[in-house]
């Protein structure tokens, strides 16, 4: 009897391996129409362009309105240097973040045909027409004008010292950040849908349901993955694996330096967005107001989050705050954004003895 108690009390005393944090929500903030694109971002603020012609700055700790202007735009704002940039008809403006006061304004000839992009000092606009054009982001300077041939299809990718940009006509074309001028460009089966760079390499998922790695130096092909639908927002990465979800209802981690499969998880519905990194957890949004969460090693299911209303866009995540404050933001279809903090639960604690049992001579 001795020894039962002896091993029983050893069990209650060997430590336990902690449970990822879940997710409560911290607040919520309702609009009278729901976004227009998916807000912009920066350290402490979610830039909302809503259905009817307004923009609206929200703080992410508290939830509250900063400030808000009568502004149409149909694209998501870029942000940078403490700057919020938009663009309406043919003309791009410069506002500063915390008071949405206009710092400059300066005109696009031909619209923008995808949102604006910061990056560095440095926002790129491409017009509808196939120009891509560097301004300087503190003046609104233009540095370099280049003509394509076609439009972006979607968010650009910096690396190093290039950029990388998807095409509408197919094409994936590397270009000097500094001038503009075009280092490679690879024709494709089919145009981009999604890109992430990374220091190492481009992942791309294309429009005939596919998941690519080239190389940043000439575009040479690394590993190619065949999925069985489109892929769903941007790949992310961590420095062991690379995670990208598709709409065949399958979140897939392959390995970062050979692309072979590592785990896969079904997803009870279809994915909102591409899947978010974030501490200890792998987070998916699905078409729903659930964001379940994995173990990214494993795939196994962990952490859960459910939003006020069915997700509508991409969430986004804040990585450099402090594990109290608001580290997810959700936005519904029905025009709410919502900020997600962590709870941690007690660390367990080991007993000193068991109750009831006697002490043994």
């Amino acid at each position: 009897m001795a020894l039962f108690f002896a091993l029983l009390l050893a069990l209650f005393q060997a430590p336990a391996t902690p449970a990822p944090a879940s997710f409560d929500a911290r607040w919520v903030t309702a609009f009278e129409t729901p976004a227009s694109a998916a807000p912009g971002f920066d350290a402490t603020t979610a830039y909302v362009p809503l259905n009817g012609g307004k923009l609206v700055a929200v703080d992410l700790n508290r939830g509250t309105i900063r400030w808000q202007l009568d502004l149409q735009t149909p694209f998501t704002p870029a942000t940078g240097e403490g700057l919020v940039f938009t663009v309406t008809d043919q003309v791009i403006e410069a506002r500063e973040a915390a008071t949405g006061t206009m710092k400059w304004q300066t005109p696009l000839p031909g619209g923008a045909a995808v949102p604006l992009y910061w990056d560095t000092g440095w926002l790129l606009a491409s017009t509808t027409a196939g120009d891509l054009a560097a301004f300087r982001a503190n003046d609104g300077v233009l540095v370099w004008r280049r003509q394509l041939g076609a439009p972006l299809a979607g968010a650009p990718g910096p690396a190093l010292d290039r950029l990388f940009l998807p095409l509408a006509d197919t094409r994936l074309v590397a270009l000097q950040l500094s001038n503009g001028e075009t280092v490679w460009e690879k024709t494709l089966s089919a145009p981009v849908t999604a890109l992430l760079a990374l220091d190492d390499q481009l992942v791309f998922g294309t429009g005939d349901k596919k998941v690519v790695s080239v190389d940043l130096t000439r575009g040479r092909e690394r590993w190619t993955w065949d999925i069985g639908g489109d892929i769903a927002g941007i790949p992310t990465a961590d420095d062991k694996r690379i995670y990208f979800a598709s709409r065949d209802n399958i979140l897939r981690a392959v390995d970062r330096k050979s692309g072979n499969l590592r785990w896969k998880a079904n997803l009870s519905s279809r994915p909102a967005g591409g899947p978010l990194r974030l501490g200890d957890a792998l987070l998916m949004p699905l078409v729903s107001n659930q964001i379940l969460g994995f173990d990214p090693m494993s795939g196994k299911p962990s952490v859960t989050a459910a939003a006020a209303g069915e997700i509508g866009l991409q969430p986004y995540v804040r990585r450099d705050v402090r594990q109290t404050q608001t580290q997810l933001i959700t936005v519904s279809r029905e025009g709410q954004l919502q900020g997600f903090g962590r709870r941690f639960e007690p660390v367990p604690q080991a007993l000193g003895e068991l109750p009831g049992a006697a002490a043994t001579p």
